[in-house]
């Protein structure tokens, strides 16, 4: 009996044991549920989400480009690229992988691989962008057997008027491994795309824009699910120019059609090619310029006998000469070389000087500047025309805002001790200016000496979504004076006589514009130079309208456009004319338009 009460204590005490053990393991596995759901919950979910969803980083929407009337100019367009992420673990793995990723785009596995190898470590390098949607399909779709191939939304520049404005305009493309220090420092990402040259690197900052983000959802076997879930990034500030479209149009047409017409110009040598310049004297705006970098960077060019108003003006301004100053137009002879005007001119005074254009009038100016006919050192005399020249924007940056401006070329001192080189200075024979540096020359005459900063933005807007418009003001330019010249206003008014006096009749434009409807102040000019053993000419013609109260400054350069010596209507007259009339036809036409109004 008593031993039966014993086993009994016993079993009851396991039984007891047990449950109290079931109980621990119990409530174990219920704090440890608890602990899923509640504690960790959101980061389960996430991983889930990781599972099943795929976020895509895009490149920022870049801001647009708008004509000085708001036209659009340069806006985006959406896109799709394929990218690869270089990984050391990754690296004996290319070969197979570019040859995976070429069954899946249009694309050769050799080309594939090229790119690959060309990016950074841990950063995507583009493989091709503008992924059809089949080949966005079938590259998702395989995704799993890509290590480092990832697809990205991007946004590719979209060109509305093709090409026309793209030297000064610029280029986008990605971080390279060269520049990655300088924008990871400024908080860029390494896919991102960014301003190469010209505006677009200018005012990379202001154009950058937010970048947008694409969610995909895809299966087990990483195939896509439905739709992508856009997240739009943010548009950069958008740029509005002082450029018109429509001269810029009439500009490049102009140009174009001289390049077919002209057998002296080489199509394939753009440095050789017609240059334009118009801009507005009063305030700095470039109204258009010829779509060529060599109009503001790398190209230089003989002025020619444009350069003989400041050649006036030094001498009026030095007193070495007055407005009564006459000499005979007579060859003359200078450290063995003799010089000649392209006639003989007979008495010339300042503005008879201008309107036949007499070299010898200039010479006469550089002698007495240097006090020597001899001019074993012209240094002096140099140095004071170079400083007169300077204030007009020869020889010195024209402050445009464009990258990689050149100032030039300006003869160093050993032109000093050559007796010819003051001569061939004085008319333009000596140093090289750019087509730009020409137009700002000329505007700051016809501003009465006030040389205004060159301008391409005169705005810069908020980004908006397109159906919003144009955006706030951010910033707006103001018109700059660089510097007012140390000349009179009398001597000022002087020279520009002299240039109406080119276009009357006599004057050396006046076949030109001797009936255009606006009147034109104009100096023309020619410089010799040197190809292939013959003397060729560059043809030049400067000038503003109206006369009286202008509007539009130019410049007109054809390099290599004559042989030999020719007073037929140049190549630069006629580019000249055809674009002035484009320009007052629709001056007259928006006036209409006004009116109306």
């Amino acid at each position: 009996m008593e031993n039966n009460d014993q086993q009994e204590r016993k079993l009851f005490v396991r039984l007891n044991l047990l449950f109290l053990f079931t109980f621990i393991l119990f409530s174990i596995l219920i704090f440890r549920l608890g602990v899923v759901q509640i504690v960790n919950g959101e980061e389960y979910i996430t991983q889930t989400q990781r599972n099943t969803q795929r976020t895509i980083e895009g490149t920022a929407p870049r801001g647009y480009f708008y004509d000085r009337n708001y036209r659009e100019l340069v806006t985006n367009e959406h896109t799709y690229t394929v990218t690869f992420t270089r990984q050391r673990e990754l690296d004996d793995q290319h070969d197979q992988i570019a040859q995976k990723l070429a069954s899946l785009i249009e694309m050769d596995a050799d080309q594939i691989l090229a790119e690959m190898d060309k990016g950074i470590y841990l950063t995507p390098q583009r493989i091709k962008t503008n992924l059809t949607p089949e080949e966005m399909a079938r590259v998702a779709e395989h995704l799993d057997q890509l290590p480092g191939v990832d697809i990205i939304v991007d946004w590719n520049r979209k060109y509305i008027y093709d090409d026309l404005f793209d030297s000064f305009l610029g280029s986008v493309g990605p971080i390279t491994a060269e520049n990655s220090d300088y924008y990871l420092a400024r908080g860029y990402r390494l896919n991102e795309l960014v301003g190469r040259s010209g505006l677009e690197s200018q005012y990379e900052e202001q154009l950058r824009g937010v970048p947008s983000e694409s969610v995909i959802t895809v299966d087990r076997g990483q195939r896509i699910v439905g739709q992508p879930e856009e997240i739009p990034g943010r548009r950069g500030n958008d740029l509005v120019l002082t450029i018109d479209v429509e001269l810029q149009q009439a500009i490049e047409k102009t140009i174009e059609q001289e390049i077919r017409t002209n057998p002296n110009i080489d199509p394939k040598r753009p440095d050789s090619h017609p240059f334009f310049v118009a801009v507005n004297p009063k305030t700095g705006e470039v109204l258009g310029m010829s779509n060529n970098v060599f109009t503001y960077r790398v190209g230089a060019y003989y002025p020619g006998s444009t350069v003989k108003m400041a050649t006036v003006l030094a001498g009026l301004d030095e007193g070495v000469i007055s407005r009564y100053t006459t000499i005979l137009d007579r060859p003359i002879t200078i450290g063995g070389q003799t010089f000649r005007s392209w006639k003989a001119l007979g008495s010339v005074d300042p503005v008879r000087a201008l309107k036949y254009s007499s070299n010898i009038f200039m010479i006469n100016i550089g002698t007495k500047l240097a006090g020597s006919y001899s001019l074993s050192d012209s240094r002096k005399a140099q140095t004071i025309l170079r400083n007169h020249y300077a204030q007009f924007g020869l020889g010195v940056p024209t402050g445009i805002d464009l990258p990689g401006e050149s100032r030039g070329r300006i003869h160093d001192e050993a032109a000093y001790h050559y007796p010819g080189y003051l001569a061939q200075l004085t008319f333009g024979q000596l140093d090289e200016y750019t087509p730009l540096q020409l137009a700002q020359y000329v505007a700051t005459i016809a501003n009465d000496g006030y040389r205004m900063k060159l301008y391409l933005v005169k705005e810069i807007r908020q980004g908006t979504a397109d159906e919003e418009g144009i955006g706030k003001l951010v910033w707006q330019q103001e018109p700059t004076v660089l510097n007012r010249v140390s000349m009179s206003e009398e001597h000022l008014r002087l020279v520009q006589r002299g240039m109406e006096e080119v276009t009357s009749p006599g004057g050396t434009a006046h076949s030109t514009f001797g009936r255009f409807p606006v009147k034109v102040a104009a100096k023309t000019g020619t410089a010799q130079v040197i190809k292939n053993g013959e003397i060729w000419n560059h043809t030049l013609l400067v000038g503003y309208a109206p006369a009286d109260d202008p509007q539009i400054a130019f410049a007109s350069l054809v390099p290599f456009s004559q042989r030999g010596q020719s007073q037929t209507q140049s190549a630069a007259q006629r580019i000249a004319k055809e674009i002035l009339s484009a320009y007052f036809n629709q001056q007259e036409k928006n006036d209409g338009l006004d009116h109306a109004e």
